[in-house]
């Protein structure tokens, strides 16, 4: 992450997600009045079963 938005965070300012479309997304950190921006990021997307990501954690887990 930038140093501005670690500082940020670590001063407890506010964390906020804004959504950029096209399944990506960034957090901003919000303290003083002034803004910092994190990382853009992409959302996870489903695996090739049609489930969610966590419930084919779950079941690999349980060994199904």
């Amino acid at each position: 992450m930038p140093a501005g938005f670690d500082r940020c965070r670590a001063q407890g300012g506010r964390i906020r997600t804004k959504e950029l479309g096209g399944g990506r997304y960034m957090h901003i950190c919000f303290l003083n009045g002034k803004s910092y921006a994190g990382e853009v990021k992409t959302k996870s997307t489903k695996d090739d079963s049609g489930g969610s990501n966590v419930a084919a954690a779950i079941k690999k887990r349980m060994g199904k």
